[in-house]
């Protein structure tokens, strides 16, 4: 009776949840406006064959019409079948065999038709369902050997898959042996717990319900179960790629939707429609959203890659949705160079206005900030101001990459992801790096020079700094090298704008990168070794609890030490990723075999990614951004343009000021942050000047305080006169008031001076929190710079300035402007009725200084 009843509700869940999807599947649009009058279909494949009891194809019907535009019109055309009983086509177009013999599918929508000649054998004979290939593959989809899920290292619930599958040996006898069994049942596939938690049809705290009924995933986890949870032959055929279709797509309203299918090609030459068994995800859910299906509704103007994920392969599709406005005008802005032609022809193709040009104090405030990290001076504002010269501009950004600050704020930058700290290189260590590197970028040294010295440097590490590029943190008390997967890790991020990691233990799951693409990359590093350098000593340890005994290493190659891939245990040489592999002398140290592929003009990867993070650097955001996430998951705001400056690098022969030169004289660089005709809701294709993506940050802001209040500020142990900016590392003591001397500075700690112990852009940030807010409002820090008894401020009052000479000196002092008539009123009034005129104007500064204007590079 109870097992009756049991099968009662099951069948009652399956017919619910089937109208349920059924139901939602199909979008709600009138179908026969939406389809028109096209004038052909293309129908995709032109010929359908189908083997076996599972074969499936999914469909796909574009519409051609007169005016040259395509649209999807898969969900919305007619299927019929002659002989229904060979195939079956759900709603979704997906075909499905039903027994061996021939048909035709027919298409039509409107006026026009297709007919598709379909072929199914081998529909009756056995046909053993493959763990690997299916029953992983609906683990996938459903998520339960999700990260969030059974797929996290210790498993949840008791219950431990590999994340997304990786090792199905072990996912295997997970399934069919852990916990007595209890989780699959081979005699009843229907009380088995894995499907009922799937279904929701008993408490699962991963969910209600990950597996809709008389959906593929739940249709072949059932099947396995009744096939008596068979494991795979020994021959399986491997997967070898996966291929989506369509691969790139731009589509104008009101193609709103796009069916994708994804196949899957096997090492015995086997091609299957896997589209059912695919994990899809979107990078902009915004802008379109997928369906478990595959059907991408394109919900407004813009860009995005789905990504579609069969075991442990990734391919991406790339659709790009527009909507023509009527109404739409372009204005034809001017353009400065080819940069600006590529961002206005996205721009326009997007229907998006780009903002007027900035104003004169804007600029000379921003590229003051964005390419010497300070701001600029009252005299160096009334020069630039008053300057009524066409070209005064280009002329501004040529001095300002002349000046030595331009290094010192590109070392500065780079210093941060090369993990330049005393924890791990000491005090000599990373003053020696810095200057290394500044002096580079100073010279203006190609760059693939400067990463070729990086990679390949050897000896000291005091003596010859980029050798400091493989010094690691101390093991047991005792200076060491980075690992080999340390060091792949960090070589591909840096100069290919890749994060690896993830690929270490299995393949990437948002990427092509597989685990022997990881190894591969660490090949190039296992021979790197290090002994303490006993001709350039350190120094004794320093009197700071956090400071070691200061030792020089030693950064040699020797040996014969290989990698190879913990899962195959496979010895894999050294291959850059996307290139072949290189045929290098056993004896050869293999890192100049690196350098050359690094920073070979063939290398996809290093120009584009340099300039990305070039362009990040002055414009706040990367044309891939993050900047150092380069994958096709993640595609770029604007290829042409990434192409033309990936070109212009190497066209130049790596030249770093070249690229940052043509960047700043681009009238994109130059746009105000101010929106125009709509453009506010932009933030990623470069319309205006994005504003909240550059707040200063902890060491630009410092500078700028003590440049705005005229007070410096003093580093235990660095030159007077030394800016923030210009420190070696984060650890740098803090001299007076109330702190003890082994403290770092305060106000750096407090606004997100990263630590750099990674070498991703993301260890800074500079979000506003309320420590901050009340850094700015009443810290210690802030209020001795405007209380200083040699500051600014205090020269303007001893030599008895005028109150209006004092407020245009403060304003360009700290905003790098003259006062607007109202805001200088405005100012006097307060001063002129205050008991205590010093205070009134510390007053009058510390408002500026908390301004978004001031806070912020606009």
């Amino acid at each position: 009776m109870r097992r009756l009843l049991r099968t009662l509700l099951v069948s009652t869940a399956l017919v619910l949840a089937a109208a349920f999807t059924l139901s939602a599947a199909q979008p709600e649009v009138d179908i026969a406006a939406f389809i028109g009058q096209p004038v052909k279909l293309v129908v995709e494949p032109a010929e359908i064959r189908l083997a076996g009891p599972r074969s499936m194809r999914q469909v796909l019907v574009t519409g051609r019409y007169a005016d040259g535009s395509e649209r999807d019109l898969t969900r919305f055309c007619e299927m019929q079948v002659e002989g229904a009983e060979v195939v079956k086509v759900g709603r979704g177009g997906l075909v499905r065999s039903q027994k061996s013999g021939e048909t035709v599918l027919v298409i039509r929508a409107q006026a026009q038709a297709v007919r598709v000649p379909v072929v199914v054998t081998d529909f009756e004979k056995p046909q053993p369902l493959s763990f690997r290939h299916e029953l992983i593959g609906a683990l996938n989809v459903a998520g339960c050997n999700a990260g969030a899920c059974h797929g996290i290292p210790s498993g949840r619930g008791g219950f431990k898959l590999s994340l997304r599958g990786y090792d199905p040996a072990a996912d295997f006898l997970e399934l069919t042996h852990s916990s007595h069994g209890r989780r699959t049942n081979r005699f009843d596939a229907d009380a088995s717990l894995i499907m009922k938690k799937g279904m929701g049809l008993v408490a699962h705290a991963g969910g209600p319900k990950l597996l809709s009924a008389n959906s593929v995933p739940q249709e072949f986890i059932r099947e396995w179960l009744v096939q008596g949870m068979p494991d795979d032959p020994a021959d399986l055929p491997a997967l070898t790629r996966v291929e989506v279709l369509p691969r790139n797509r731009v589509q104008l309203a009101p193609a709103q939707w796009q069916q994708l299918c994804v196949l899957g090609h096997f090492a015995d030459g086997s091609v299957r429609d896997v589209t059912r068994l695919t994990a899809f995800s979107s990078s902009d859910d915004g802008v379109a959203h997928v369906d478990a299906n595959g059907l991408v509704e394109l919900k407004q103007t813009g860009e995005a890659a789905i990504l579609c994920r069969y075991l442990d392969l990734i391919e991406c599709a790339r659709l790009t949705y527009l909507e023509p406005q009527s109404n739409f005008v372009w204005p034809e802005p001017p353009t400065n160079n080819d940069l600006d032609r590529h961002v206005f022809a996205k721009l326009k193709s997007l229907n998006i206005v780009p903002s007027e040009l900035c104003t004169d104090e804007e600029f000379l405030r921003r590229t003051y900030l964005d390419l010497c990290g300070i701001v600029p001076t009252p005299d160096e504002c009334r020069v630039f101001l008053n300057d009524s010269a066409s070209d005064k501009r280009m002329r501004l950004i040529d001095q300002l990459l002349d000046r030595p600050e331009f290094a010192d704020l590109l070392a500065y930058k780079w210093l941060d992801v090369l993990r330049s700290n005393r924890l791990t290189i000491q005090i000599k260590g990373s003053l020696a790096y810095r200057q290394w590197l500044r002096s580079h970028i100073e010279r203006n040294t190609p760059w693939n020079q400067v990463v070729t010295e990086l990679l390949t440097a050897g000896g000291s590490t005091f003596a010859n700094p980029p050798a400091n590029y493989f010094r690691g943190p101390y093991v047991h008390g005792e200076p060491a090298v980075q690992t080999p997967e340390n060091l792949a890790e960090t070589t591909a991020q840096l100069f290919f704008g890749m994060r690896l990691q993830c690929a270490k233990c299995h393949n990437h799951p948002f990427e092509r990168w597989t685990q022997d693409d990881y190894y591969h990359m660490a090949a190039f590093f296992p021979r790197v070794k290090a002994k303490l350098d006993s001709e350039h000593p350190g120094g004794p340890k320093q009197n700071y609890p956090w400071q070691l005994r200061e030792n020089g290493l030693v950064i040699y190659a020797s040996g014969a030490e290989e990698i190879s891939n913990p899962q195959s245990h496979k010895v894999l040489p050294p291959k850059v990723l996307g290139m072949p592999a290189p045929v290098i002398a056993p004896d050869a140290d293999r890192r100049a075999a690196l350098a050359e592929l690094v920073t070979s003009p063939d290398n996809p990867f290093f120009a584009r990614a340099t300039v990305n993070r070039l362009w990040y650097y002055l414009l706040g955001r990367g044309i891939v951004d993050p900047p150092d996430d380069f994958r096709d998951s993640n595609p770029s705001a604007n290829d042409a343009l990434l192409d033309a400056l990936a070109r212009e690098f190497i066209d130049s022969k790596f030249d770093v000021k070249h690229v940052v030169r043509l960047i700043a004289n681009s009238r994109t660089y130059q746009l105000s942050s101010h929106s125009a005709g709509g453009n506010e809701k932009d933030e990623k294709y470069f319309s205006h000047a994005l504003v909240k993506r550059k707040r200063l940050t902890a060491e630009l802001l410092l500078d700028a305080i003590c440049t705005a209040t005229g007070d410096p500020e003093k580093f235990t142990d660095m030159p007077e006169g030394t800016r923030a900016v210009q420190l070696p590392d984060g650890q740098v003591i803090y001299t007076g008031g109330r702190y003890a001397s082994w403290d770092r500075h305060p106000f750096l700690k407090a606004f997100g001076q990263p630590a750099r112990e990674a070498v991703c852009e993301c260890e800074r940030e500079s979000d506003l929190n309320l420590a901050r807010a009340l850094e700015m409002k009443n810290g210690e820090f802030l209020l001795g710079k405007l209380r200083a008894p040699e500051n600014r401020l205090s020269r303007l009052l001893a030599r008895n300035a005028p109150d209006s000479e004092i407020v245009t000196e403060l304003f360009l002092a700290t905003l790098s402007r003259p006062p607007l008539a109202d805001e200088a009123s405005a100012v006097l009034s307060h001063v002129a009725s205050a008991q205590n005129k010093r205070q009134a104007w510390e007053d009058v500064q510390w408002a500026l200084l908390n301004t978004n204007e001031f806070l912020f590079r606009h």
